[in-house]
């Protein structure tokens, strides 16, 4: 057994013992939430946690590893090693919520379905996507405070191992009056062009 094996087993072994805090743990806020925070930190310190509401059949407890790649195995293994506790669904890594959401970030409010994208190829690396991502009203906006949110809305929308593995390269422009005209998709039709993406260069097409 390998010493990542055996923090794996003594974090859910601590679970089981706590699992009416879990059951009524709610919001970050809450002093269990950081006591919980510290346990899966000791699996791997890249480690944070996410849980779906209260009242849920099935509640999930999310492990991320906030788009760290070396530690998505760790995560994927502690998720795997999981026992089987009734009325929780344990999960590596954040799944894809889609784009059908806004959040706010930093006071101001981020709509994924007012977003367009422009693909960006690169010579020098052509498997690797980057994108530039037309935001209206950038220009009023911080730039950096703008593309924080982007990441977050990617990671939410596509999911934390697509977001991480399936994008290299992410800029935030003001969006031009047409961006159709200028080649630019709507946003919540990413994930489709990611997979037709993958299609294309499998098939060694143009």
């Amino acid at each position: 057994m390998t010493q990542a094996d055996i923090r794996i087993r003594a974090f859910w072994e601590w679970f089981v013992d706590h699992r009416t805090e879990f059951d009524s743990l709610s919001k970050p806020e809450e002093p269990f939430w950081e006591v919980a925070l510290e346990q899966i930190k000791k699996v791997d310190e890249r480690f944070w946690i996410e849980l779906s509401a209260i009242g849920d059949p099935i509640r999930e407890f999310i492990v991320t590893a906030e788009g760290h790649v070396e530690a998505f195995p760790v995560a994927e293994a502690l998720v795997n090693q999981a026992p089987q506790i009734e009325g929780w669904d344990c999960i590596a890594l954040k799944p894809p919520k889609g784009f059908a959401f806004t959040t706010e970030y930093e006071g101001v409010l981020f709509d994924p379905s007012r977003m367009w994208f422009l693909p960006l190829e690169s010579a020098a690396h052509p498997l690797d996507f980057g994108m530039r991502v037309g935001i209206e009203g950038l220009e009023s906006m911080d730039p950096t405070a703008a593309h924080s949110a982007v990441l977050v809305i990617l990671d939410t929308a596509l999911g934390e191992r697509s977001a991480a593995l399936d994008i290299r390269h992410t800029e935030v422009f003001e969006l031009p009056p047409e961006p159709e005209t200028l080649g630019y998709i709507e946003l919540p039709e990413l994930a489709d062009y990611l997979a037709w993406r993958k299609r294309k260069l499998g098939s060694g097409s143009d």
